[in-house]
């Protein structure tokens, strides 16, 4: 008897007619396996992630001719197609993309911290230790603190539900800053200081957001402060310790693998693992990642793996941020409706202002005294300090996980609301407006010099290629060499003058030269690698042969990128 017969049957409708799709080349009597049946119900998934992921390659190649971030566009982009699919434009349900708490918490946040955590060195932790970890904490609670009454008195919620939403959008996601920081070759000590801070705020919200739940859906007579503080405190270092504890482990394996394919997934299996197992324990799965992502990131890269190791590290983990980030972000507009935050508007707009203004606060006060007594870097750090605090992804998944809550579930649309339309303000805004505020405080200037040089290349270019179409049309009979003799001549002075400005910016600025000799270099390597790929391919050498000579160009490459993996900022790195 057939699967679908017994199951029909059981279900007292006797045996299942076999539909005949219209255009099948299935035979009459021939029906399709379950299986095959399930995967096809399953396709609008596959179809709505790839779709997602095209939209974001497009969003990457307008926003980068832009010139303006990438996190932006992706906010931009999805909100248009949450707006298409909540009017039914757009097909959605079952079946079909949704991004829920445990999408973002589970399997797009870990990847991000662990990127992020990997990008950040012991050394520039330590030297700014006393500023991140103040700001990070005291400056955190000053924020919710701030942000929660004005929340209170603009909306006349109950405390705990001021709270909550004073918590869920404390969070920072300085993703799209971090970019520009490099974009605009800011210093490294600032860039730690950003990135530092958002990494463990996040990991302190998150672990409130929890207890301030169990709160409200337990009720507050059995919880102390106490014991409020001692479950706070147990989440963050049991967290810290397994992320630790699994990143020594990992290290540990990858120094006694000499495979670079299985050291990479080491890394991935650490990002996920270290979540996972610090969750199931009832702590901190975002502290685990963080502490995890700096042992690999830190001592991991420089004790235990090879050049070819590191440079696949980086590249792998390049590609993995940039496909989490692109979901997240280009996502945000599936998880709430677009309309419901224009009704909301007021709201958002008071909230965000609420933040903003809460965060300004803490950053003049701590940061301020900070510069005031250590003078390690100028005063006018501190407006970017505060105003690169984007919200990203993390509040949006905090904002989600209300909805399953039973003390919640009238309000908890309007809080999403207005938490998805505080993210795209701060995007919006605050994303936009980091690059013109850079230059405006001169922390980074026109870079007048490297635009001058590119120009001259840019002409050079455009020279040496007229006078190749010239001779093109030449050999070609189109028209005698002796009539266009004047026109080879003034193209001819042209480069001549053009490569005399060459050279005067080379001999001003001789570190142009260096970056000329590297970039040759570094494509040297690269065709040099493909030849010995190729010669693999095709049989002519070994494969133990094509890894001795693999590593070889591999060391080279890491010696001539000036930064090219998560953890390498030329400084030692031990914690």
């Amino acid at each position: 008897m057939c699967w679908h017969q017994i199951v029909s049957r059981s279900m007292g409708q006797g045996s299942l007619p076999a539909p005949r799709s219209r255009g099948t080349l299935l035979p009459e009597g021939v029906r399709m396996n379950p299986s095959l049946l399930l995967a096809a119900q399953s396709l609008p998934l596959l179809d709505d992630l790839l779709l997602l992921l095209l939209g974001a390659m497009l969003v990457a190649l307008v926003t980068r001719r832009l010139r303006i971030p990438y996190t932006v566009g992706l906010v931009v982009a999805g909100t248009a197609i949450g707006f298409l699919r909540h009017q039914g434009i757009l097909p959605s349900g079952a079946g079909h993309f949704e991004l829920t708490k445990e999408v973002i918490l589970l399997i797009l946040l870990p990847p991000l911290l662990f990127d992020g955590a990997m990008n950040t060195s012991f050394a520039k932790l330590r030297e700014n230790a006393a500023l991140i970890g103040t700001m990070a904490i005291l400056g955190t609670f000053g924020c919710i603190l701030i942000t929660t009454a004005a929340i209170r008195s603009l909306t006349g919620w109950d405390w705990d539900v001021s709270l909550l939403l004073g918590v869920i959008v404390s969070p920072t996601d300085p993703v799209s800053v971090i970019a520009i920081f490099r974009e605009q070759g800011v210093e490294k000590r600032l860039s730690t200081i950003v990135e530092g801070e958002s990494l463990f705020n996040d990991g302190l919200v998150v672990v409130m957001y929890i207890l301030l739940m169990r709160g409200m859906e337990q009720g507050w007579d059995g919880i102390t402060a106490s014991e409020g503080v001692l479950t706070f405190l147990r989440m963050i270092g049991v967290g810290a310790f397994i992320g630790l504890s699994l990143g020594a482990l990992v290290n540990w394996l990858i120094e006694r693998i000499n495979e670079h394919l299985v050291e990479v997934l080491f890394s991935i299996l650490l990002a996920y693992g270290s979540y996972q197992l610090a969750e199931h324990l009832e702590a901190s799965g975002v502290i685990a990642v963080v502490f995890a992502g700096l042992m690999v990131g830190n001592i991991g890269r420089r004790s235990s793996m090879s050049a070819t190791a590191i440079l696949s590290l980086g590249l792998t983990w390049e590609v993995i941020a940039f496909v989490a980030n692109s979901l997240a972000f280009i996502a945000l507009g599936f998880a709430v409706d677009p309309m419901l935050v224009v009704e909301n508007f007021p709201t958002v707009v008071l909230v965000w202002l609420a933040s903003t203004a809460a965060r300004a606060l803490m950053t003049y006060a701590i940061a301020g005294a900070d510069q005031a007594i250590r003078g390690a870097y100028p005063r006018s750090w501190l407006h970017i300090i505060h105003w690169g605090g984007l919200k990203g992804t993390v509040p949006v998944a905090l904002a989600l996980g209300i909805a399953e809550s039973t003390t919640l579930f009238e309000i908890a649309p309007r809080i999403q609301a207005i938490v998805a339309g505080v993210v795209m303000l701060s995007m919006l805004i605050q994303g936009t407006t980091v690059k013109p505020l850079l230059r405006r405080l001169n922390i980074v200037r026109p870079r007048e010099a490297r635009r001058r040089w590119e120009r001259h290349q840019a002409r050079s270019i455009a020279v040496e290629t007229a006078l190749e179409e010239l001779a093109d049309a030449v050999s070609s009979t189109e028209i005698a060499p002796d009539r266009v003799a004047s026109l080879r001549e003034r193209l001819l002075t042209i480069r001549g003058t053009i490569h005399e400005d060459l050279n005067q910016v080379l001999q001003d600025h001789p570190e142009f030269a260096a970056e000329q000799v590297r970039d040759v270099v570094i494509r040297l390597l690269h065709r040099q690698r493909s030849a010995v790929e190729d010669a693999y391919r095709e049989g002519i050498l070994s494969d133990e042969a094509l890894q001795d000579v693999q590593a070889e160009i591999d060391i080279l490459l890491l010696e001539e990128f000036p930064d090219p993996v998560p953890g390498a900022h030329g400084e030692e790195s031990t914690p």
